[in-house]
């Protein structure tokens, strides 16, 4: 992969200090005095021209989520994670980071938030709270908080109680207070993102073509723009697990890995061609697996450690074919049409990935191989389908850590059932033992 070099107008001309100052005689046919009309006209366009962009980006803000909605009413749910994201009863399963809380979002705009020691769950709703789509826990809050993604912006939900070993979620009714994180244009969220300490929420909207970095406990917010040249707004946020890289996939086509500080924005184009359906990062952070939008191919992205170091201060990503998930084989011999898939989910421990498939009524387990050669590759696994009868299809997935010796992969179907799928493998070998 090509990285894109921006080059910064230097001037041409030098600068002698040794040259005398000239004597500008003021005439009306001088050839030395500039056209004043003529600087004049050229200062009018240029003013001009910048307005126009500005006014084009602010009408695109204003305007783009009603007028994309209204030509395409299907545009949330095809660029959402969720498969079938307006009828299906589960949209999205997310684990709290250093606690059992996990968290499910509900095609009614509720989030359910469940802890093992309980069956009934506490619930979290809100009239400014709908077309909702994607939930994050807040890492290292002292109080139970996160973030919900809908169509008005973020809605900040905090326990006005500390976190303890002896929460019981039953008494969690009631406590919790809403904080709704609005900008001009910024609606309609599509995917958000903490920072590792918790204290800068990341998030991308359909109506706005920034990425916005809000900052809840100071009452502050940042927009970064990562192409300029594009009005497109972004559906897929992804950092990397040492957040040092932001993966950021357009609405449209192609996606940006930029690298994210407060003082300095740095981005690099990948993949003009086509809208990346779903990525994810391995656990150690050197791989970023995707798909495109309309392919059966997983690809790797990967920094190019050797040109870095040699050719180039800045990182060079190179892409990789890593499996064509068109037509599976697993381990035991029991071959399947896969297709298209429309989710990847990252064991925390960087062993397994699922993948949820556009029209197929299973989840596919693979293996993870991080070959010598610092290439990655897939090994199918096991097809894993629903545990109850009916016509059911998984919608949504997640990995979450119950204790040191158990793992579940959380499966949620489009009727409502959550299904468990425990993990009991600490590392590759023991992995392979299990399903060979």
């Amino acid at each position: 992969m090509e990285p894109i070099n921006e080059e910064l107008p230097g001037a041409n001309g030098s600068h002698n200090n040794s040259q005398q100052p000239r004597c500008v005689v003021f005439e009306r046919n001088n050839p030395n005095i500039p056209n004043q009309t003529k600087q004049a006209l050229n200062l009018l366009r240029n003013l001009a021209n910048e307005f126009w962009k500005w006014f084009l980006q602010k009408l695109d803000q204003l305007l783009s989520p009603k007028l994309r909605l209204a030509d395409d009413p299907q545009l949330l749910e095809r660029i959402s994670q969720a498969r079938g994201w307006k009828t299906a009863a589960i949209r999205f399963i997310e684990f709290h980071p250093t606690t059992s809380l996990m968290a499910l979002l509900t095609n009614q705009d509720v989030v359910l938030i469940y802890d093992q020691r309980s069956e009934c769950p506490a619930k979290l709703q809100s009239l400014k709270q709908t077309d909702t789509t994607c939930v994050a826990f807040r890492p290292w809050s002292q109080s139970c908080e996160l973030a919900v993604g809908c169509a008005a912006g973020i809605c900040l939900w905090q326990d006005s109680r500390r976190l303890s070993d002896k929460l019981n979620i039953r008494h969690m009714m009631g406590t919790h207070h809403l904080q709704v994180l609005e900008d001009e244009g910024h609606n309609y969220v599509t995917s958000m993102q903490w920072n590792e300490d918790g204290t800068i929420l990341i998030t991308a909207a359909l109506g706005s073509s920034h990425i916005t970095l809000w900052e809840p406990d100071c009452q502050q917010k940042i927009r970064l723009i990562p192409n300029p040249g594009s009005l497109s707004s972004f559906s897929l946020l992804r950092y990397s697990p040492d957040f040092q890289v932001l993966f950021c996939a357009s609405c449209e086509a192609g996606a940006s890995l930029c690298q994210l500080n407060r003082s300095e924005w740095r981005s690099k184009q990948v993949l003009m061609q086509h809208r990346i359906q779903t990525a994810v990062w391995t656990a150690c952070g050197s791989f970023l697996l995707f798909v495109r939008d309309g392919s059966t191919r997983v690809y790797s992205c990967t920094k190019d450690r050797e040109a870095t170091l040699f050719l180039c201060p800045q990182p060079l990503w190179s892409v990789e074919l890593v499996i064509d998930l068109r037509d599976v084989t697993i381990c035991a011999g029991q071959q399947r049409y896969c297709g298209e898939p429309q989710t990847f989910a990252m064991d925390p421990l960087g062993i397994y990935m699922a993948t949820i498939f556009k029209e197929q009524s299973f989840v596919l387990l693979a293996l993870l191989v991080n070959l010598r050669l610092g290439s990655l590759q897939l090994l199918p696994l096991e097809f894993i389908c629903c545990n109850v009868d009916g016509d059911q299809y998984p919608t949504c997935i997640a990995f979450g850590v119950s204790n040191p010796q158990l793992r579940w992969l959380m499966i949620g179907w489009n009727t409502g059932h959550i299904q468990r799928h425990a993990i009991t493998a600490k590392d590759f070998k023991e992995a392979q033992l299990i399903h060979s």
